[in-house]
């Protein structure tokens, strides 16, 4: 099975889009004979691709067409899909259409310029006509397999908009992790609170509007003998927060590649999940809160340490109060100051929480477990069998 991801992601960039789209292709070529991740070249890169490999921290395991395309804004995605669609149009072999660029595979279902089966990934449903425009023709497209959502809330919504063009072809994946790079001592035993040192709360992630450092700022006055860790962010962003809440139990460690994450991640006793009811990426500030499914839940889930995270109903898709996490609401800090006292307090509700959400990671959240169930939806082969590399 040879499988075309397509994305419109630039690589290499800091964004979590061209995160998810590497971790996936690392994971397609567990199954796939070959795997192929189309994606945009980042304007300001100078590495090569076996550097962009180890940034990632993935395995040189599938191949990497990065296109250059001239910054012309009007028409550049344009230009993009076009020379996507070219390089596919010149491959005679059997192969599979994957991915999140919805633009290419609707350019590819107007004027039927490749006839091989195809699948999509979305994240969020259309926020404007074109989207609904060239979402609909992928769906009524007779090589449409599979739409693949990353929450429950999602699939209602677009078979909502969608309606019979939808039924019986959305699969829902949750977003996933590594295990790869899970340090051994956080897969046997996690380090756990060290008796006379400060009590440590990690958050991990960006600083963009609803995804928590709001909460964060919040919490740190009110828990003055704790230190509150944030990890990501902009150098804009980190000092307009370091003005605004100036404690000094508020560490920032700016950004750090995705191959370090877990080492930060083993330095904290509990890890923190503080979405906001609103949350907005994107150059149009786009709302993600009710389909959202953050890579970070997962990574926090996969290093085995407790969690506290927003009682948001597309979160309790995957964590559960008291079973995997605790959650509080965003709008009530004293609900989540309650709850770091509760953990700072029992190492054995700890223990348990974190080993739970790392059993029910690997029982459902790696991203191998999620490319099989992707390729089985769009083959209907069951299982897919995994390659031994």
């Amino acid at each position: 099975m040879r499988l075309y991801y397509l994305s419109n992601s630039f690589i290499p960039s800091r964004q979590a889009n061209s995160i998810q789209v590497m971790k996936m292709c690392q994971a397609f070529a567990r199954f796939a004979q070959h795997v192929a991740l189309f994606c945009r070249k980042a304007e300001s890169d100078e590495e090569g691709d076996s550097q962009i490999y180890r940034y990632y921290g993935v395995a040189e395991s599938f191949e990497l067409i990065r296109l250059d395309i001239p910054p012309v804004r009007v028409i550049r995605r344009l230009l993009y899909a076009f020379a996507v669609i070219r390089r596919l149009r010149r491959d005679p072999n059997s192969f599979l259409l994957f991915g999140r660029d919805y633009y290419v595979l609707g350019l590819i279902s107007i004027f039927r310029l490749v006839n091989r089966p195809m699948g999509l990934e979305i994240h969020q449903p259309p926020t404007d006509r074109l989207q609904h425009f060239l979402q609909r023709r992928i769906f009524s497209n007779p090589n449409f397999k599979r739409l693949v959502v990353i929450s429950q809330a999602l699939a209602d919504e677009y078979l909502r908009l969608y309606g019979k063009l939808l039924e019986g072809k959305i699969t829902v994946a949750h977003d996933g992790a590594d295990t790869h790079q899970i340090p051994a001592e956080m897969l046997s035993n996690p380090a756990y609170h060290q008796r006379g040192a400060a009590f440590r709360l990690g958050y991990i992630g960006s600083l963009y509007p609803g995804k928590g450092m709001e909460l964060i700022a919040q919490l740190a006055p009110l828990a003055p003998d704790c230190e509150f860790h944030v990890v990501g962010g902009r150098p804009e962003d980190i000092a307009r927060w370091q003005e605004a809440c100036p404690s000094g139990n508020l560490v920032f460690h700016g950004f750090v590649q995705p191959e370090r994450v877990y080492e930060f991640m083993a330095e904290f006793d509990v890890l923190l999940a503080p979405y906001q009811p609103n949350v907005l990426v994107g150059d149009r500030k786009v709302d993600i809160a009710r389909w959202m499914s953050p890579l970070k839940l997962f990574e926090y889930m996969a290093g085995g340490k407790p969690i506290i995270a927003t009682d948001l109903p597309v979160l309790r898709e995957v964590v559960a109060h008291r079973e995997n996490a605790l959650l509080a609401r965003a709008e009530t800090p004293e609900e989540w100051v309650r709850c770091i006292r509760e953990l700072q307090g029992d190492e054995l509700l700890r223990r348990r929480l974190g080993t739970q959400a790392q059993r029910d990671f690997f029982s459902h959240y790696t991203w191998e477990k999620r490319a099989e169930l992707i390729l089985q939806s769009m083959t209907q082969r069951k299982p897919v069998r995994e390659k031994v590399v």
